[in-house]
């Protein structure tokens, strides 16, 4: 009941409550304290988009960093290649064409063949044994270029195989229609 009595005392009495309008100094203090929470939100956000600008920098920076790392080391290992086995350098260059070609192919019969994954597989495996090999200690080199030398081999019997099943597959393709068409 308070609050009734309270709220009457209110609606009486309206137009003595409104008629008084605060002094500039109260207006000056809020329209200060808003400029200064202003501010600070301004320079946080500020703050903030130097921040994110130096965390995207550094990123680049390390991404580029690793990757020429990488790059280097993958060189290094070709110069060591040339440099302590020449004629595996020469039977690397005859593996890559061969690999070459017959990827060429296997893309001609059906280019989202699953076995290019595995195949990306091996190569990263591959790139791994040629990095391990720019750190090799004297006399573990061999071990690791015969590590490659299958590895080769063995991509280059995988897409003999796999390449000798999509040939057969057409083959049989081709004689069905050929026995239909007799029939028919």
């Amino acid at each position: 009941m308070k609050m009734d009595n309270l709220e009457q005392f209110i609606n009486n009495n309206r137009d003595a409550f409104d008629d008084a309008i605060p002094s500039l100094k109260v207006w000056a203090s809020i329209d200060k304290v808003a400029n200064k929470r202003e501010a600070r939100r301004l320079r946080f956000i500020k703050n903030l988009r130097v921040a994110a600008a130096v965390l995207v920098l550094l990123t680049a920076g390390g991404i580029g960093g690793s990757l020429i790392t990488q790059a280097g080391q993958s060189n290094d290992a070709m110069a060591i290649l040339q440099e302590n086995a020449p004629e595996f350098f020469e039977m690397e260059q005859f593996f890559q064409k061969e690999i070459d070609n017959r990827v060429g192919q296997l893309v001609s019969y059906n280019p989202n063949e699953p076995v290019l994954d595995d195949l990306k597989q091996i190569d990263q495996t591959m790139n791994e044994l040629k990095q391990e090999l720019a750190n090799a200690p004297k006399g573990q080199e061999e071990a690791i270029i015969e590590n490659l030398i299958q590895n080769y081999q063995m991509k280059i019997a995988i897409l003999e195989r796999v390449l000798e099943r999509i040939q057969l597959n057409s083959h049989t393709k081709n004689s069905k229609t050929e026995d239909d068409e007799i029939s028919i």
